[in-house]
C-alpha cells in the first residue's frame, strides 16, 4: 500500500513537472525545423517499441508500431498531449511508468516524437 501511496505522489510530481515546462514552449514549436517521419521518427519506434513481444503486432494488445499507419492508431495530429502514444512514451498518466519499461527512450527522442506530433504527424520522407 505505501508503495503504491509513492508511485502515486511520483506520477503526481512528474506529471505537474511536465505540464508546467510543456507549456512555456508551445510557442516555440513552429520556429523548429521539421521533424522528419522516415529519418527521425520511425527508426525511435522500430528500435524501441516495435520490437518482438511489444509493440510489433504480436504483443502488448496487438498494438503495431513498427508503420505510419499503427502509430497514428494512438496520435493526435497537433496534439502531443492529446496523443496516447506520446503520454505513454514520456510517463504522463502512465502509472506503470516511462515505456518502454526495460529500456525508457531518451529525453531527445521523447522530444523528437512531441515535435513531430505538434507539426502535425505528418508521414513525410526526407533526404
Amino acid at each position: 500500500m505505501i508503495t503504491l501511496r509513492i508511485r502515486f505522489i511520483y506520477f503526481l510530481l512528474v506529471s505537474s513537472a511536465m505540464l508546467f515546462t510543456s507549456c512555456r514552449h508551445n510557442d516555440d514549436i513552429s520556429q523548429l525545423p521539421e521533424v522528419c517521419f522516415t529519418t527521425d521518427v520511425l527508426p525511435i519506434f522500430q528500435s524501441g517499441c516495435a520490437i518482438s513481444g511489444c509493440h510489433d503486432g504480436s504483443g502488448a494488445g496487438g498494438l503495431n508500431l513498427s508503420s505510419y499507419n499503427g502509430i497514428m492508431q494512438g496520435v493526435t495530429p497537433g496534439d502531443a498531449m492529446k496523443s496516447r502514444v506520446y503520454t505513454v512514451l514520456s510517463n504522463v498518466w502512465n502509472p506503470e511508468g516511462f515505456m518502454p519499461p526495460d529500456r525508457p527512450l531518451s529525453l531527445e527522442n521523447r522530444s523528437k516524437i512531441k515535435v513531430w506530433i505538434e507539426q502535425g504527424a505528418l508521414e513525410t520522407t526526407c533526404p
